[in-house]
């Protein structure tokens, strides 16, 4: 071999072996990419599982005459994690017939799909319900005012031994027409506490 070839590879050597390498490749052939961040089921905490019902009977009092009235069930399925709640549920009207004590045509909503938010501070849960569908989708009106109390607002609840049990009564105005309001039951529970 030349001493020019015998040099070249000399240089080569050192060139190949040092320097940044790309991730190992384990035998076998396939490949893995190494990460930096840490697992997030290592050492995080797993969420906490609620679930529970709400009860409601709402009613619309107008100025003109008359009161509309409608009952409904809501269930509701949410974790917490890090203080952050997050979940869904389903409200269903449980009362039927017409909400109105005189003629109505307008189709009533049956049920919602909910989205469930908010927050748990030591002792306090801060609920939110979104309404994110509801059924039937065209045409249909709430008469009862869940939609305007019940869904409308933030429910500021106690938390005790991870129960919640609790009344809330919520009002709304109707702008010049009159008024809304529901009284609700809610029955939460930490499944995984």
């Amino acid at each position: 071999m030349s001493r020019r070839i015998l040099f070249g590879l000399v240089l080569l050597i050192p060139a190949c072996t040092t320097g940044p390498r790309g991730p190992a490749r384990p035998a076998g052939g396939s490949s893995t990419s190494p990460s930096s961040a840490p697992s997030a089921s290592i050492g995080a905490p797993r969420p906490d599982r609620w679930a529970g019902t709400i009860v409601s009977r709402t009613s619309h009092d107008l100025y003109v005459g008359g009161r509309c009235e409608s009952d409904w069930r809501t269930t509701l399925r949410f974790r917490v994690r890090n203080g952050n709640v997050s979940g869904s549920g389903d409200a269903i009207r449980t009362s039927t017939g017409n909400p109105c004590p005189f003629p109505v045509a307008q189709l009533q909503i049956r049920m919602f799909r909910l989205e469930v938010a908010g927050t748990l501070e030591g002792d306090r849960l801060n609920l939110r319900l979104r309404a994110r569908s509801y059924a039937p989708a065209a045409g249909a009106d709430d008469l009862g005012g869940f939609r305007v109390t019940t869904l409308g607002t933030v429910l500021h609840l106690r938390v005790r031994h991870d129960t919640v049990i609790q009344r809330v009564s919520l009002r709304a105005p109707d702008q010049d027409r009159g008024s809304f309001a529901s009284a609700n039951a809610l029955r939460l529970r930490c499944r995984s506490c």
